[in-house]
């Protein structure tokens, strides 16, 4: 079974709350500018695994569920992620994204810019219409957690000494708080207690960990027609990820690290060098305690989930945890 086919089964019980994101999604961002309202629609047809707005409403349900607030919550939070692909594409100078033409190569990037802005503008009405403080400080801190993932990225590229910590601090900040701010943001609009809200943003965080771990693990382990892309285009674009950095611990490494450095160092890939690096890290030390590492991360985030009553919603959370370690795209 694919992976949209699973979620759509992990899903079924919150379709009619997801259907209704999708649509609120829809009509907040349609723009009367015509060329803004045609790169807005070309991002929004690409498949996502609406991931995030299934943790706000999941973690909403878990106490008193207002469904009203964790839509616009939803629909701030998915708006906020696509505005970081579209940013993260001219970023990386991407052509493409699930196999699709991304946003910057089929209108440029200075009109990819401004539709990034266009939604993160667009996110400042749905949070204000929630009227709760702490939504506004979480949803703040939130976006500026982000950018300085973001930038700490950019800073890290092309080094080879990438130490483990910084690798974690990079992920946290640019992808695991995103998906911990919604599972605090559904809490916090659940009427949830203090440690309740702390629980479900750890479960997010360790979940969102997980998730980056296995995603950089899927760069080296899978070919393009599972996840969209080459095997070691994180290595073509100078990203230096968990796999990679345990790899060059390993001993001995019979010139490898010598060989990653090149890679790092050049503009011009050879592609047989890129391979045989994918190689070595696919079958080594690389993989194998990634693997680990997103393992205790998933056990870290079951033991958050843990502190709530059993419940179907809890269920599906639980069930959430093994979708993340399993995952193949």
């Amino acid at each position: 079974m694919n992976t949209t086919a699973t979620l759509s089964r992990i899903f079924a019980g919150i379709q009619p709350e997801l259907d209704q994101v999708d649509a609120l999604f829809q009509e907040r961002a349609t723009s009367g500018l015509s060329i803004l309202n045609s790169a807005s629609m070309h991002a929004l047809a690409s498949p996502g695994k609406r991931l995030r707005t299934a943790l706000t409403v999941l973690s909403g349900k878990l106490n008193h569920y207002d469904f009203e607030k964790l839509l616009q919550l939803s629909v701030a939070f998915e708006m906020v992620h696509l505005a970081t692909l579209i940013h993260d594409d001219i970023i990386d100078e991407a052509s493409t994204r699930r196999g699709n033409p991304t946003v910057n190569a089929l209108w440029g990037d200075k009109i990819a810019i401004l539709l990034g802005d266009y939604y993160l503008a667009k996110t400042s009405g749905l949070i204000a219409e929630i009227e709760n403080p702490r939504i506004d400080r979480l949803f703040a801190d939130t976006v500026a957690t982000v950018c300085e993932g973001t930038i700490l990225e950019m800073m890290t590229s092309g080094r080879a000494d990438l130490t483990v910590e910084t690798y974690f601090e990079k992920i946290k900040n640019k992808t695991a708080c995103l998906i911990a701010a919604c599972a605090k943001g559904g809490a916090i609009l659940s009427d949830a207690t203090d440690e309740q809200v702390e629980f479900l943003h750890s479960y997010g965080l360790n979940l969102g960990i997980a998730f980056q771990i296995i995603d950089d693990i899927l760069d080296y382990t899978e070919d393009q027609t599972t996840i969209g892309k080459p095997a070691g285009n994180d290595l073509r674009q100078g990203m230096v990820t968990l796999p990679l950095i345990y790899a060059l611990q390993e001993t001995p490494q019979n010139g490898h690290q010598v060989q990653v450095q090149s890679l790092l160092n050049s503009d011009e890939h050879n592609e047989k060098d890129i391979l045989d690096i994918v190689d070595w890290v696919t079958h080594g030390y690389g993989v194998t305690m990634s693997m680990k590492e997103a393992h205790n991360y998933a056990n870290k985030a079951r033991e958050d989930l843990y502190h709530f009553p059993k419940s179907p919603d809890r269920d599906v959370l639980d069930e959430l945890i093994d979708f993340v370690i399993s995952r193949r795209r």
